[in-house]
Formats: C-alpha cells, sequence, structure tokens
C-alpha cells in the first residue's frame, strides 16, 4: 500500500504539476513540499501544519481534501499503535520497603505526641505557679492612662492604563495559511487570499500560527503592528497577551501614555 507521500507524488506527476509550482502558489517552501512526498513528516513544523500542508498540496492538484487527510489520520494512527509497546514504561521497584516506610510513620507519630505532651505540660505549669506570681507582685505606682495617636498617612495610587481587551485586524497581502487560538479557544483555521481582512477580539491572549508571516499586515489596538517575518517563513505560537501587546508595535506607535 502506496504510504501518503508516494500517493500524493504520483498523482501530481500524473498531473505534469511541479513542486515548484505548487511551493511558488502556496507560498510553502521547497523543502517542506519535498519532505512530505518523502513520509519525511519530522521534518514538517507541527501536525497542525502537516495538515495544512497537505490540504494545500491537494487541492492545488485537485484532489479531494478529506480523503487524503482521513489517509493521513489513518496512517499516524496505526503508527502510533505500533509504537505503543515500545513506550510502556517499566514498573520501579519502590526505592524504600514496605516496612521501613511503616517505621518512618511510627517515628513521626511518636515525635508528635512528645510535642503535644509536652506542649500540655508547659500550660499545666503555668497555670500552677501564676497564683504567686501574683502574691509577690507589689505595685509601685500608679498605672497612668495615655492615649497615643498614630499620623495617618494618605497613599494616592496613579491610575495605570490597562488594556479591558485585545483588537486585532489582520490584512492578507499573499495567499497565507493562518491558525489563531483566541482566550485558548480555536476560533480561526485556514487558508486565506490576498485582499481579505479579518477582524477578532481576545480578553487575555491570542496565540497565533502563520504558513507565510510576510504576507500579512496587522493593527493591534488600532495601532500599527511590527512585520513578524519574510514572504514563506513559518511562524508558531506566536503569542500576544495585554501585557507583551506594545512589543509588537511599531516604535513610533507606542506613546507614553502606554508605558
Amino acid at each position: 500500500m502506496a504510504s501518503i507521500g508516494q500517493e500524493l507524488k504520483r498523482e501530481r506527476e500524473l498531473r505534469g504539476i511541479s513542486l515548484k509550482d505548487i511551493s511558488k502558489s502556496s507560498k510553502i517552501s521547497l523543502r517542506l513540499l519535498e519532505a512530505l512526498e518523502e513520509d519525511r513528516l519530522d521534518l514538517l513544523p507541527g501536525k497542525f501544519f502537516i495538515k495544512a500542508i497537505i490540504c494545500t498540496y491537494a487541492k492545488f492538484i485537485g484532489l479531494e481534501e478529506d480523503s487524503i487527510l482521513n489517509k493521513y489520520y489513518e496512517a499516524s494512527f496505526l503508527e502510533e499503535q505500533s509504537q505503543e509497546p515500545k513506550s510502556k514504561k517499566r514498573k520501579t521497584r519502590p526505592l524504600f520497603p514496605k516496612n521501613i516506610k511503616k517505621l518512618a510513620g511510627f517515628l513521626m507519630l511518636t515525635i508528635f505526641f512528645l510535642i503535644l505532651f509536652y506542649v500540655i505540660y508547659l500550660i499545666f505549669l503555668k497555670k500552677e505557679t501564676s497564683p504567686l506570681a501574683e502574691e509577690l507582685t507589689i505595685p509601685t505606682q500608679t498605672p497612668v492612662d495615655k492615649t497615643f495617636s498614630l499620623p495617618v498617612y494618605e497613599h494616592s495610587v496613579g491610575s495605570i492604563p490597562e488594556e479591558k481587551k485585545l483588537n486585532l485586524e489582520i490584512y492578507f497581502l499573499e495567499e497565507t495559511w493562518l491558525q489563531v487560538y483566541i482566550d485558548g479557544e480555536l476560533k480561526l483555521d485556514g487558508l486565506k487570499q490576498p485582499g481579505e481582512k479579518v477582524t477578532i477580539e481576545a480578553l487575555e491572549e491570542f496565540l497565533i500560527h502563520l504558513g507565510n508571516a510576510g504576507g500579512i499586515s496587522y493593527t493591534l489596538n488600532n495601532k500599527e503592528g511590527k512585520p513578524i517575518g519574510s514572504s514563506g517563513v513559518v511562524v508558531r505560537n506566536l503569542r500576544i497577551t495585554k501585557e507583551n501587546y506594545m512589543q509588537y508595535l511599531l516604535q513610533e506607535n507606542i506613546t507614553p501614555n502606554n508605558l
């Protein structure tokens, strides 16, 4: 049975399509496409990118994307099943024998009761000796009532501006694959075309994966953002939060109010 990489390569060659054509159109590097055809999936940047690359490849050469993805899922499952016995951990012998653990527990319990007995003894001794101490106490002076008032200090804390939420607008300059998690939930996943725009909001953070870093421009809270990378560069785990979003802004867009 042909592997998924072999099948894609055979279908591409039957249609007379070169890898350079796919790379030029999809902005996916030629090295990653060659790794896919050679079934070197370990060279690809993560499962979500493998899925995106397979979909883009299949769509370009005219294959049904879902059918190819199902074959990929089946192959991945079989590979995991074959490796499962090797990954089982050997049972480790306990560091200490059971009898030593019991002895340690008994010693700790004994120490606890000794400390408790000592505390009770001190309390009882204090009660026995306190009347004698009161008899020997001779008042030498009349207590004087004095009232001291401590100064009250008022602290004024300046208001620190804080963004209530994050607003992100992404403009697509080239064909780009995009995946966005908003506050931990996947909200965007797909291939975007030049001229498209998306506007999204988050309460805490964005987690972004890009297949073509140079294919977009963006604004954060209505301020222009820095370039993320050049055309064709894959970017993973780009995390933008309320605490760090200003480092993604162009320098001229950072005003004293933002600091």
